[in-house]
């Protein structure tokens, strides 16, 4: 019998840093970062990322659907686990082809804008925002479909003359 444990989200935080399965530098990485906020005053740096993340995590997100030919887009809640991932991804790709001090340096200065609610992570988090709200107002003139018996009663309505 095999137990699964959910990943910590500093355990999900270190696998998007890691390049080549290279777990070791990942979770150095990862370590050095919260030694660096350390040192730029933050008292409590796991609850600092850990905010931080959250501050970057959507609430809300798009499904395309495709109807036919057309494609049609909805807005949809986003479960936590599935904004995070977003965030990170974010962060990630961000974080692209940089080494070293470098790649150490740009995720300490994005945590640090995400706290204050910038940044390029929180530009993508509102990009998405700007799509889910395209979407609500494309999608709110959508008929209720309706039964048999209120469409008979329907058209019935319509052929009165007197």
């Amino acid at each position: 019998m095999v137990i699964n444990f959910p990943k910590t989200f500093e355990r999900r935080l270190i696998n998007a840093f890691m390049r080549k399965g290279k777990y070791i530098k990942a979770e150095k990485i990862y370590f050095t970062v919260l030694n660096r906020l350390t040192t730029l005053g933050i008292l409590n740096p796991y609850k600092f990322v850990r905010e931080t993340l959250v501050k970057m995590t959507p609430i809300m997100g798009v499904v395309k659907k495709k109807r036919g030919v057309k494609e049609f887009v909805y807005p949809k809640y986003l479960e936590p686990r599935l904004g995070e991932k977003f965030a990170i991804q974010w962060l990630v790709k961000k974080l692209d082809k940089q080494k070293g001090a470098a790649l150490i340096n740009s995720i300490v200065e994005e945590f640090l804008k995400a706290s204050k609610k910038q940044g390029d992570v929180i530009k993508e988090k509102w990009a998405l925002y700007k799509e889910v709200r395209y979407a609500l107002s494309f999608n709110k003139h959508k008929r209720k479909k309706l039964t048999f018996v209120e469409r008979k009663l329907r058209s019935t309505k319509r052929r009165k003359w007197y």
